[in-house]
C-alpha cells in the first residue's frame, strides 16, 4: 500500500514538472455520503474477549484538484488527484457499564465511553475520463482519534488508517450561461478497504488490545468543480 502511494506522489511530481504549463486544472468541492463497516476484537489482561461488529454511518465535504494529462493515443484522458477533508469526522460516544476491579473494595460498576475522531482525511488518485464517464483508484490514509473515558484509567493510544478505493461516475458540463466556462457536475460511487488496526491501553496495570478488522465501506460523491 505505501508502494502504491509512492507511485501516486512520483507520479504528481513528474507530471507537474514536465505538464503543468500546457494542461488543464479541475478544482471543485464534494458531498459525500456513506458507510463505515467494522469488527471489533477486545482482548483484556485476564485473556477474557469480546466482538463487536459496528456500522458507521458518515456525511462529509471535500475538496479535489486533478491534473489533466492527454493520452499519446485513443480518446482518453489520464488525470491526476488529490482530495482533503479540512475537518475531523467525530463518531458517536459508546457507552457501556462494566465491572472493574476497586482495591480492597472487591468490584464495583462504572460507565465506561469511547469516541473516535478520524482527523486529515486525504486520498491520492488516478482517473481515467472518456467521454462523460471515468474509473479511478487510489490511496486514501487519515489519522485515528481515540477518545476515551475508562474507569480503569486505561488509555488507547492513536493509529494511522490506511486504504486502497476504487471508484467508478461521471461528468456533465454545466453549459447553462448562468454558469462560467469549464462548470461541470459528478457523480461517483466508491468501494474501500483498509488495513486492520491493533490499539494497546497503557496508564494502568491492566494492558488491554482492541484489534479492528474487516474495515471497509461504499461512498457515494456529488461534485461542482471547474476546469482551467
Amino acid at each position: 500500500m505505501k508502494k502504491l502511494a509512492s507511485i501516486l506522489a512520483a507520479t504528481i511530481l513528474s507530471v507537474s514538472v514536465s505538464s503543468v504549463n500546457a494542461e488543464m486544472l479541475s478544482v471543485g468541492i464534494s458531498a459525500n455520503g456513506g458507510m463505515l463497516d467494522a469488527s471489533g476484537k477486545e482482548t483484556l489482561s485476564n485473556n477474557n474477549t469480546s466482538t463487536k461488529n459496528k456500522e458507521m454511518l458518515m456525511g462529509y465535504a471535500s475538496a479535489f484538484a486533478e491534473l489533466h494529462i492527454p493520452m499519446p493515443v485513443g480518446p482518453g484522458q489520464l488525470r491526476v488527484g488529490a482530495s482533503y477533508v479540512p475537518y475531523a469526522l467525530e463518531s458517536e460516544t459508546t457507552s457501556s457499564v462494566q465491572l472493574v476491579n476497586i482495591q480492597q473494595n472487591g468490584t464495583a460498576s462504572a460507565t465506561q465511553k469511547v469516541q473516535v475522531d478520524i482527523e486529515d482525511l486525504r486520498t491520492m488518485y488516478l482517473s481515467y475520463h472518456i467521454n462523460m464517464f471515468f474509473l479511478k483508484a487510489g490511496y486514501v490514509e487519515a489519522d485515528l482519534i481515540t477518545n476515551e473515558s475508562l474507569a480503569t484509567g486505561s488509555v488507547y493510544g492513536n493509529a494511522k488508517l490506511e486504504g486502497t478505493f476504487a471508484a467508478i461516475g461521471f461528468d456533465k458540463p454545466l453549459t447553462n450561461s448562468r454558469f462560467p466556462d469549464g462548470m461541470f457536475i459528478r457523480g461517483e460511487v466508491s468501494a474501500s478497504e483498509y488495513d486492520s488496526i491493533s490499539l494497546t491501553s497503557t496508564g494502568s496495570d491492566n494492558v488491554n488490545v482492541i484489534e479492528i478488522t474487516g474495515l471497509d465501506g461504499t461512498n457515494v460523491a456529488i461534485s461542482v468543480g471547474r476546469s482551467f
